[in-house]
This record gives structure tokens, C-alpha cells and sequence, in this order.
């Protein structure tokens, strides 16, 4: 294992149980116990990923689907689904509709991190928000996040770039640079996110919710 891999490894473990304190739900192919019935699905269409799918501690683990294989596994009491997935590659798992997702991170290849953090919606709002780690060494994320209701920018602390982010109905776009952290205030849950590969556009890492 190279220093980034063991470095990659580190900050996913650290992260499991941290949030970036801007801002929870996500779930694919596979068959659902009869309480997890809600489905996450992984899939690359570009090179090699690695990724936690943090959730709520609430009524039932997380289990593997049929397309998650032994290089993933559910972590932290049953709360986190830890994986990595290749270009081509699909993995699931099944969650219970009365979770939620608090968080995702995801890095890819030798690049630096991405981190999505899911703040639990109150009665009228919560937060959501996109931190990329500081190593200028690697370039920013492209990234769109489908949401489940109004969304609208985060202004505190300069959190919503108007340069380069942008929201069209639900879907939250934009880029997020090293060191950088883009965030919005969300009705509803975050349903699918794709995350574009540096190297390649138009592909990269895709999140069913």
C-alpha cells in the first residue's frame, strides 16, 4: 500500500464520525431485508474510488447488496458503508427507510478528498455542504447534487461561490477547490450525486439515494 492509499484509508477512518460543521440520507441493486428497503447504489464510470457512505444511528443496520463485493464492508456499529469501486463497477447496500444519511466521503485515484456533509433537516430546513481537503497539489472537484425539495445558497462565511456554483430548481452544482467549502440551505434529502473525474470529463462517481 502506497503513502496516499494509507493516507486515504486514514482520513476516511477519521472522518467516520466528524462532520465539516456547515450542515442526513442516501441508498442499489440487491435484495432487501424486510425492514432496509431503502437502496444506495455506487457506481464509476472512470477509474478507481474510494468512499464512506456515513448514516444515522437509528432502527436498523446497513446491510450489502448482492453487487457490493468483499473489498466493501459495513463499518462503525452498522452505521457506514466503506467500499471502493472501479470504473465500470456497481456496488449496493440497503438501508431502512427510517435512517437517514449524515455524510459522504469519497476520494479518487491519488487525489485528495471530498467531503458531503448532511446536516438532519429541523421542521423547516437543514444544511448541506461540499469541503475539498487543502492539498494544492491536486486539482478541485466538478460535482452535482440532486435534492429532494427547495434549495437555496448558504451565504454565511461566503459559503455559496455565485462564480462558480450555481442552483437550477433542486439540483445544486459547482466546483469546490482545494481548501474550499460550498454549502446550501435544503428542504428535503440529497438523491443523487455525481461527482466528475478530473481526468475525464463528462464521467466520474455517481450516488443513487
Amino acid at each position: 500500500m502506497s503513502d496516499k492509499e494509507l493516507g486515504r484509508r486514514r482520513f476516511l477512518r477519521s472522518t467516520a464520525a466528524v462532520g465539516i460543521g456547515v450542515t442526513g440520507g442516501i441508498a442499489a441493486n440487491g435484495t432487501a431485508a424486510a425492514a432496509n428497503t431503502h437502496e444506495i447504489r455506487i457506481s464509476s464510470t472512470s477509474n478507481y474510488w474510494e468512499y464512506q457512505i456515513l448514516t444515522s444511528t437509528g432502527y436498523d443496520d446497513l446491510e450489502k447488496g448482492n453487487r457490493a463485493n468483499g473489498d466493501d464492508s459495513i463499518i462503525a456499529q452498522g452505521d457506514i458503508a466503506d467500499g471502493q469501486v472501479s470504473d465500470g463497477g456497481t456496488d449496493n447496500y440497503w438501508m431502512d427507510s427510517g435512517d437517514s444519511i449524515t455524510g459522504i466521503d469519497v476520494t479518487y485515484n491519488d487525489y485528495g478528498y471530498i467531503h458531503i456533509d448532511v446536516d438532519t433537516l429541523s421542521t423547516y430546513q437543514g444544511v448541506l455542504g461540499v469541503r475539498r481537503d487543502q492539498n494544492p497539489d491536486w486539482p478541485g472537484y466538478d460535482y452535482i447534487i440532486d435534492i429532494d425539495g427547495d434549495v437555496q445558497p448558504n451565504d454565511n462565511h461566503g459559503y455559496f461561490d455565485y462564480g462558480q456554483d450555481s442552483i437550477s430548481g433542486g439540483t445544486f452544482s459547482g466546483t469546490v477547490d482545494p481548501g474550499d467549502i460550498d454549502s446550501v440551505y435544503r428542504t428535503g434529502p440529497p438523491t443523487h450525486v455525481f461527482i466528475e473525474d478530473p481526468n475525464s470529463p463528462g464521467l466520474g462517481l455517481e450516488i443513487f439515494l
